[in-house]
């Protein structure tokens, strides 16, 4: 919202700043212009188109369609005052640029190449009312190609510099988003989205599921294989946690060998098949740690709103405490002395 905001207030600077040159505009051509009533009438309708647009009630909840009709009325505007204008319009067309690099920038290649065809179209219309064919003549289309060949070079690298921002500001949000060892969400981001998501699901009734994720041994792959080693199993089981998963799930690091998952509008049942499920994928394949090879093994505790609290802070509790209890459980079962053989009688 904050930068639909920012997006508008440019514009509207822009759409100002069109006023104003083309009102300075009349006193410096005001002999060759026709009319200077029509030429201050066609201002007050695009100054009134302006500000009424914000107004819409539909245009509110479309911020993109405002924007599009808000740039259509500029260059619509422009060569309103270029058709009034004759003989001296030629400074004109360079205002073009506001329209045509405003949309370069916020809406793409495709919607500024439509631009750009509308704006043709519009000159060539103008050309023909005010010429007749001749207007249509070779001449008269090197000269309007001309006067506009700035204006697409201009859309053309503007184009391709929003395109190239517009990949690296993608790259580098992901990059703030993820962890740099496993490529799921870091906690940070983890708590904001888990925030919404569980938020979305609890009111519309929907039941979510949390799942803790512990990594066991982690800690003696590290002191006898390296820290490599160690990585490397992170990364196994982060990749068996995003095959367990599905695409809207909120897969993250923890920190050190934990994760923590996030299963939006998945109950209790569900929830413990995708535990069993990271269970298996982790346990079925094995690492290589310097010739040694070993099998990975994790411990997850679930828990599930609402049988496990409503908030997102209690469902992460008990999922700590179930975890807590899997891990005595698993380790009870391993004191356990084995069982003797019975003795066969002679």
């Amino acid at each position: 919202m904050d930068a639909l905001q920012g997006i508008a207030r440019s514009i509207r600077e822009v759409q100002l700043l069109l006023l104003l040159v083309t009102a300075l505009f009349h006193f410096v051509a005001r002999e060759a212009i026709a009319s200077s009533t029509n030429w201050f009438l066609t201002l007050l309708v695009f100054g009134i188109t302006v500000l009424a647009m914000p107004l819409v009630p539909r245009l509110r909840g479309q911020p993109r369609l405002r924007l599009v009709l808000e740039i259509a009325a500029m260059a619509l505007f422009i060569t309103a005052l270029i058709a009034q204008a004759g003989e001296s319009a030629g400074p004109l067309s360079h205002l073009y640029l506001l329209p045509v690099v405003t949309a370069a920038l916020l809406l793409g290649r495709q919607a500024t190449g439509l631009l750009l065809l509308m704006i043709l179209v519009a000159r060539l219309l103008v050309g023909a009312l005010d010429q007749g064919l001749e207007a249509l003549a070779m001449p008269a289309l090197i000269g309007l190609f001309a006067e506009l060949a700035p204006t697409l070079l201009v859309a053309f690298l503007t184009s391709a510099l929003s395109s190239d921002l517009d990949r690296a500001t993608r790259t580098i949000r992901f990059l703030a988003e993820r962890d740099d060892l496993t490529g799921l969400y870091n906690l940070r981001s983890f708590s904001k989205l888990a925030d919404a998501e569980h938020g979305a699901a609890s009111e519309a009734g929907a039941p979510s599921a949390l799942l803790m994720v512990d990594v066991e041994q982690l800690g003696q792959i590290n002191d006898r294989f390296g820290h490599e080693a160690g990585d490397r199993a992170l990364r196994a089981v982060a990749a068996s946690i995003q095959r367990a998963t599905r695409t809207g799930d909120l897969c993250a690091r923890y920190g050190g060998d934990e994760f923590v998952i996030l299963l939006p509008r998945c109950g209790r049942a569900a929830a413990d098949a995708v535990a069993n499920r990271i269970r298996h994928d982790v346990f079925s394949g094995t690492q290589d740690f310097d010739y040694a090879m070993r099998r990975l093994a994790v411990t997850v505790g679930v828990a599930a709103a609402p049988d496990d609290g409503h908030e997102l802070r209690s469902l992460f509790r008990k999922a700590v405490r179930n975890l807590r209890k899997e891990k005595q459980s698993r380790d009870s079962r391993a004191a356990l002395p084995a069982p003797r053989p019975r003795e066969i009688a002679p």
